[in-house]
């Protein structure tokens, strides 16, 4: 439409192209919707009058109007909030390209995560199938996990009361940080799994590695 704000009428009018692709493998990897990105800038605005760096700290006028010390600067949060006007309008345009290419009868990298998860999430049925299936999960490499393969793996070991699952993970890499990994995962799979048991047992199902099998001491002392 030629309203979008993403519309360019002269020079590189595809300059956005590479910037929507990384937005969208985003969403996908991390299983986010528009609205969550919606919510979360106007949680962030709303924020905003808290920050001091949003309060007047001297008598102020400008063709906004006149701010005295202490008054919140409504002129710069409603600039704020501007930048995040093609953020949006950028994340709106995700539903597009997910149907021309569902037209073009074509796929990317990122729907092969995706198109699982939201089988599982609409098909009940096919769920419960593969959570009966597999018994025990192993994640290698977890800290190079993202949302969405983390949403995967707790839908098919959620069905178990005490789900047979192991993660291994390293919180000081991250080498596939380009698909979404994140050391938040591992810390939000210790809050949801493990935070809730008691401390022995905790102490019992936590195993940290602090011996180094695989370098020499003298690449270790370089190290």
């Amino acid at each position: 439409a030629n309203d979008n704000l993403l519309k360019r009428f002269r020079g590189e009018i595809y300059y956005d192209i590479s910037r929507l692709k990384n937005l969208f493998s985003m969403m996908k990897k991390e299983n986010i919707s528009v609205e969550k990105i919606e919510k979360a800038i106007d949680e962030y605005i709303d924020s905003l009058p808290e920050d001091p760096k949003f309060i007047c700290g001297r008598k102020t006028v400008n063709d906004k109007g006149t701010f005295l010390k202490g008054d919140v600067r409504t002129d710069k949060i409603e600039e704020e909030r501007k930048k995040f006007d093609l953020s949006i309008a950028a994340a709106h345009e995700f539903e597009t390209y997910q149907k021309l290419k569902q037209e073009a009868n074509k796929y990317d990298f990122d729907d092969m995560i995706l198109n699982v998860l939201e089988q599982f999430q609409k098909n009940e049925y096919l769920l419960s199938r593969y959570q009966e299936q597999f018994l025990y999960f192993l994640v290698d490499e977890y800290q190079d996990t993202n949302g969405s393969q983390n949403e995967i793996l707790r839908l098919l070991f959620s069905f178990w009361e005490k789900p047979n699952v192991f993660v291994v993970g390293d919180d000081d890499q991250s080498i596939y940080r380009f698909q979404g990994a994140s050391l938040s995962n591992i810390l939000d799979f210790y809050d949801q799994n493990l935070a809730i048991l008691p401390e022995a047992e905790q102490a019992e199902r936590i195993i940290v590695l602090k011996q180094n099998y695989r370098s020499t001491q003298e690449i270790l002392n370089i190290a």
